[in-house]
């Protein structure tokens, strides 16, 4: 006992003469999980010894007191390490698919838990990523954490936690920096006032302050969205020069916490050592020599299916397709152009490097079949370059004249494309009519991509014009507006009662965004010239929960022209390519075997411009055949069945705790403003003045009831009700569920449970007299033993009892079955005759003898989990071994071929090799101790007398 709360000591060491330093983890309610560090000259520490457990009378009817105090300590105690089990997070606010639960399952079995989740597009990867927090919450490992995402996602991912989850996060946008500026002090670090953040990873990128803040923590557990974004592309793998600002923020978050989780659709490039990259994020250790390892090396650190590998294990979580290719015959205003296109040679832009000369007026024709606009737009950016006559110098004045030229006469032919003349402006105009778009009490939506934003402006115009819109009811999205701009949009577009009813969308909106809550239909107005680009933009309406079939319209222009009619009908065969992939292969990026949008892009514009017939540009394969195919074979295709268990309970479900809980804390403290609804298995709750304290530190956004300025909570156990009022949620634009999921997880169950902890004083314990369960004379304790590991944290927790009959010989008793027998988890009677203090008395005196039996149970615990250990242990201390091993040479022979010249190694090149050698030599020490440390226990457990059961 230290400042009069519950610590449980780590270490201790001498500090100066005659004082200690006492490195201790929070128990009590108050400080539960923190760490600090005491010295004895300062404040006076008091060991509890469970053999001094002050035993007293329970005079609460049906023993309600002991049966909530023992409920409040059972939800508070976290699955031992080790333990792969789902507990919770298959009962959250989730319709149930279980392979989503399979990334926590595989994270946990980790000594810690890092992990790539890598499904496919539209899969549930957020809902994965809170299945696997919400598990690292219910072991205490997880109070800190912090998700980094794309700014267009940040208030998707921060409503999916909370209203599926309960996990709240403080929403750190322009707005939110905002507020948090006017909240803290200037000179606080916002990332130690907030335990649970949710911040763009642009903001951290361009923000230097932001990024100095990052480097002073420490959180339980990172989350990085769309990790593609931060691989290493340069092969800068030592030294991080060359990284991206990205890259080099990933390589610091990844250092600064126990758990992490990537995601990504689209996590591999086609290089090894660019994913190598990724897994090295996640466990350093796991790859010696980038550009050589092999699946054994990572299979561990990541999953990856499809939905083709879930399909038996999905229901009807997602719909079939439907394909709209439409082949418009090109205006004869249109075919001017394409013909002009085909004529027109260029003398300025030929020797480029990376074939950017050589794909110039393929370009060209690219942008003109996004639109005229598109098209003037490119010409004119041209024109300007050429005007600043400083692109090749050795260029003549005569080359530049005949460029502008040619590039005056192609924009002339462009702008006489009016919108009538506009073949495919003309078919999406009759197409929306058709849908009834702009009508009245008409709800149909559509999401229109194209890559140019000039396109985006163009239809944004005509369309309004056209269909008599309002300017309400379009809008662009596109990646340079500002966050807000972005979450006002997709806010809109997701609530039923927004008059939004087109979204004009760049590719920004092709990653990560849930677009399928209103909508249905998806058109490509142009076609992005990559199969990644155009897996991932189908995705935003073809995903988990789209309870309609998607409609996927793709515009594409025929020209007169039968040679360039025939060079792009490579655009029908990437369609029909993606669609076959999405049936067999799963994913789209085998199908090039580039793995990178714009290597993609310009694969196929050159094979264009080569004039390569369709079929060569993008050849049948039905199966991957690169060296790499093997990084995403599903590497859990043979895994065993993920085991879903649940703690022990004395209460039949959440309801009838919280019921009694608040029943309870009434009589204690007064009447609580609170309407149950049984019906709804829940209730409202009008929170008192120590819950509304600790409201006032989430988020505002997430508590939007309110009764002038207080909150006004309504919870449901009903998983079915929660998903429904976030669907009803999504009808009013701006709006929060009304409705909150009622589980162990949620901020006010975890109120009742540190309310009703103070039940009895500390290092108290209550008598029952027993009816059931137990033999005349016989006398049952209960305790809870717990093992930690040199960090603090639990490596083994066990609740059972040791029984004491009348010859005074004791045995132990496993704890699920006494709750059985003993009827402690229903309602017991409480005889409400008082226990004589000679009876409480002899109880007490039993008490040392006790504990010494329940230390030695712990104790065989122990070294049962260290026999179970000590083979696991080895093999991680010999990987370990390995990896050095094996860095080591690789170094080695880096340094050999260097100087196989016979020249002096560089001094620069021997500095880097030192270096490297000496960061190796490290992490090998770093983590042989922090494996140790994570499997090992300390010898002395933590005991705590509970409750004391006698035969009535």
């Amino acid at each position: 006992m230290i400042r009069d709360e519950e610590w449980l000591v780590r270490s201790s060491h001498i500090a100066r003469p005659g004082g200690k330093a006492v490195l201790v983890t929070g128990l009590s309610e108050l400080v539960r999980g923190r760490e600090a560090i005491f010295l004895t000259d300062l404040d006076e520490v008091r060991e509890l010894l469970p053999e001094q457990t002050a035993l007293v009378t329970d005079n609460s009817p049906n023993y309600r007191s002991t049966r909530l105090y023992l409920e409040a300590l059972l939800r508070r105690t976290p699955p031992p390490a080790g333990d792969d089990r789902i507990y919770l997070g298959h009962k959250a606010a989730v319709r149930e698919a279980r392979y989503q639960l399979l990334p926590a399952a595989k994270a946990l079995r980790q000594p810690r838990p890092r992990l790539l989740i890598a499904d496919g597009v539209g899969l549930g990867k957020t809902i994965e990523v809170g299945i696997l927090l919400t598990e690292l919450i219910e072991r205490h490992r997880a109070e800190r954490i912090l998700v980094v995402t794309l700014k267009s996602i940040l208030a998707q991912f921060q409503q999916e936690l909370w209203a599926r989850f309960t996990i709240p996060l403080v929403r750190l946008d322009s707005v939110g920096i905002q507020r948090v500026q006017a909240k803290i002090p200037s000179s606080m670090n916002p990332f130690h006032h907030f335990d649970r953040v949710i911040v763009s990873i642009d903001t951290l990128k361009k923000d230097a302050k932001y990024r100095r803040y990052l480097e002073q923590c420490h959180w339980d557990a990172i989350v990085i969205d769309e990790c593609q974004n931060v691989m290493d592309k340069s092969g800068a793998a030592r030294s991080g020069s060359g990284l991206s600002q990205r890259a080099q923020l990933a390589r610091l978050l990844s250092r600064t916490c126990d758990a992490l989780i990537l995601t990504s659709a689209t996590p591999h490039d086609g290089k090894s050592e660019n994913f190598a990259s990724v897994i090295q994020l996640l466990e350093q250790t796991a790859i010696a020599d980038r550009s050589n390892y092999g699946k054994q090396d990572i299979e561990a650190y990541y999953v990856r299916r499809f939905k083709k590998d879930v399909a038996n294990d999905s229901g009807d979580a997602f719909r079939e397709r439907i394909l709209e290719p439409k082949h418009i015959d090109a205006s004869d205003a249109e075919n001017a152009v394409f013909a002009q296109l085909e004529r027109i040679e260029f003398r300025t832009v030929t020797n480029q490097a990376n074939n950017r000369g050589i794909l110039f007026r393929t370009l060209l024709l690219k942008a003109f079949l996004s639109s005229p606009a598109a098209c003037i737009s490119t010409i004119d950016e041209r024109l300007k370059t050429l005007d600043r006559r400083n692109v090749h110098e050795s260029r003549s004045d005569a080359d530049i004249a005949h460029d502008r030229n040619g590039l005056q006469q192609l924009r002339a032919c462009a702008a006489a494309v009016d919108p009538e003349s506009f073949a495919k402006y003309v078919c999406l105009r009759a197409d929306l009519d058709a849908l009834g778009i702009g009508r009245k009490n008409n709800t149909t939506r559509v999401v229109v991509f194209s890559e140019r934003i000039d396109t985006l402006r163009f239809l944004q115009e005509h369309l309004s014009s056209d269909l008599g819109l309002n300017p309400n009811q379009t809008a662009l999205f596109y990646g340079a507006m500002d966050d807000q701009e972005q979450i006002r949009i997709l806010s809109a577009f997701s609530a039923a009662d927004s008059p939004l009813r087109i979204l004009l969308a760049s590719d920004a909106a092709a990653e990560g965004l849930n677009l399928h809550h209103h909508c249905h239909r998806l058109v490509h107005f142009d076609l992005p010239w990559s199969l990644i680009t155009l897996e991932q933009r189908n995705g935003r309406i073809d995903r988990y929960g789209q309870t309609q079939q998607p409609i996927l319209t793709y515009l594409l222009t025929r020209p007169a022209d039968t040679k360039l009619n025939g060079d792009l009908r490579i655009l029908d065969l990437l369609i029909e390519k993606e669609a076959r992939a999405q049936e067999n292969l799963g994913d789209v990026a085998w199908l090039l075997d580039l793995h990178d949008k714009e290597q993609e892009e310009d694969h196929i514009a050159l094979g264009i411009q080569g004039g390569l017939a369709p079929d060569q540009i993008l050849p049948d394969r039905d199966a991957p055949d690169d060296s790499l195919a093997w990084l995403f074979e599903n590497p859990d295709s043979g895994a065993l069945p993920v085991e879903v268990t649940s703690d022990a309970t004395l209460f039949p479900d959440d309801v009838s705790y919280c019921r009694e809980a608040l029943a309870a804390i009434e009589e204690r403290r007064g009447k609580i403003d609170i309407e149950h609804h049984d019906h709804l298995q829940g209730f409202t709750l009008y929170p008192p003045e120590d819950l509304r304290h600790r409201l006032s530190y989430l988020p505002p956004e997430l508590l939007q009831q309110r009764t002038g300025n207080q909150p006004v909570l309504k919870l449901t156990a009903d998983r079915q009700r929660v998903m429904r009022a976030l669907d009803d949620a999504r009808k009013k634009d701006g709006d929060w569920p009304e409705w909150q999921l009622l589980w162990e997880q949620h901020p006010v169950c975890e109120w009742l449970d540190d309310s009703l902890l103070a039940t009895f004083e500390r290092h108290e314990a209550p008598v029952l007299r027993i009816q059931h369960g137990l033999a005349p004379g016989e006398t049952v304790f209960l305790l809870q033993g717990q093992l930690t590991n040199p960090r603090g944290q639990p490596v083994l927790v066990e609740w059972f009892g040791v029984s004491c009959d009348e010859s005074g010989a004791r045995t132990i008793r496993p704890f699920r079955d006494l709750l059985a027998q003993t009827k402690l988890d229903g309602r017991t009677p409480n005889p409400g005759i008082p226990i004589p203090a000679s009876a409480l008395g002899q109880l007490q005196s039993l008490l040392p003898s006790t504990i010494q039996l329940a230390k030695k149970h712990i104790a065989e615990l122990r070294l049962d989990r260290m026999e179970r250990l000590s083979g696991p242990l080895r093999e991680q201390i010999t990987g370990l071994t390995r990896w050095h091993r094996e860095r080591t040479r690789a170094l080695a022979a880096e340094r050999n071929a260097a100087s196989a010249s016979g020249k002096a190694l560089p001094a620069n090149k021997r500095k880097v090799l030192e270096r490297e050698e000496h960061e190796a030599n490290r992490v090998l020490a770093e983590r042989k101790q922090w494996l140790e440390d994570g499997m090992m226990s300390n010898p002395e457990p933590y005991l705590r007398v509970v409750a004391v059961l006698a035969k009535a």
